[in-house]
């Protein structure tokens, strides 16, 4: 059994149906990120990950049909069709990180459920994550343009200790919003941690405090977004761009396209 392409002018989406190369591909990313990794030497992490299996899954042939039909019609952004060629998609198992789909590196989007990457904005959303990690200098000044920079502080050992890890932002999780507030996902019950059960908290650097309300500076730039959002500049930016209908009107999101160029408005 080989691969199926679904092509969009320079963006060539793969379908990885072979297990085996699947899974080399997921241990090519480990190689790179060291996520599960770094999830297994944290104590909270490893408890959430326990009863999961981060592995590749067979792809049956109708699922492959489905999935390369839905890839083939998705109207995606003229930025991400110019910057990205090679995207490849790998099924896990349907426990892996809770289910949630995410991105690896090597142009990888991992999906425990497909009926959820069958969703554009999710293809989209993720395909943004790909972009991050690929223009890193030019995401790291859009960041800093709306607000955003790294933070390599100390957090307080209760957030610490009951952070969870993201793939998507492994590399560089932790972030300050205007000199002041840093999120954090943190496992809401500390006792029985669950990868997709977790608040994001915000913590104030000065005062050190933190607070579970999105802080007031951040909300009225960035309103309406879902709670998980706010995790990183990261998530806040590939939910903007992956659903521009629904937050062109987001303060953030018109400054937002303006640093990055042509990424497909609505009318």
């Amino acid at each position: 059994m080989g691969n199926t392409s679904s092509s969009h002018k320079n963006l060539v989406f793969t379908i990885v149906e072979n297990k085996q190369h699947a899974q080399e591909l997921l241990n090519q990313a480990e190689a790179k990120d060291r996520y599960l990794e770094e999830c297994h030497d944290d104590k909270s992490n490893a408890m959430a990950r326990q009863q999961m299996s981060y592995s590749a899954n067979i792809v049956d042939k109708s699922t492959i049909s489905i999935l390369k039909k839905s890839l083939d019609m998705a109207s995606l952004p003229p930025r991400l069709l110019s910057d990205l060629s090679d995207v490849r998609l790998v099924q896990l198992m349907p426990s892996a990180d809770g289910g949630m789909p995410h991105t690896r590196p090597g142009n990888v989007i991992c999906y425990p459920d497909v009926s959820v990457i069958l969703q554009t904005s999710t293809v989209i959303h993720e395909l943004w994550h790909i972009h991050q990690r690929n223009f890193q200098e030019l995401w790291t000044s859009v960041f800093y343009r709306i607000g955003w920079k790294p933070w390599n502080g100390t957090l307080p050992p209760v957030l610490e200790k009951n952070r969870r890890y993201n793939p998507d932002t492994i590399d560089s999780p932790l972030w300050i919003y205007k000199d002041a507030w840093v999120p954090i996902p943190v496992f809401r019950d500390i006792a029985n941690p669950k990868v997709n059960d977790t608040d994001i908290w915000f913590y104030h650097t000065t005062l050190r405090h933190h607070v579970k309300n999105v802080p007031l500076e951040m909300a009225a730039y960035y309103p309406d977004l879902p709670a998980s959002a706010y995790e990183h500049p990261r998530e806040i930016t590939a939910y903007m761009l992956a659903e521009p209908e629904k937050f062109k009107a987001v303060p953030a999101f018109k400054d937002l396209i303006g640093y990055i160029g042509q990424i497909s408005l609505p009318s």
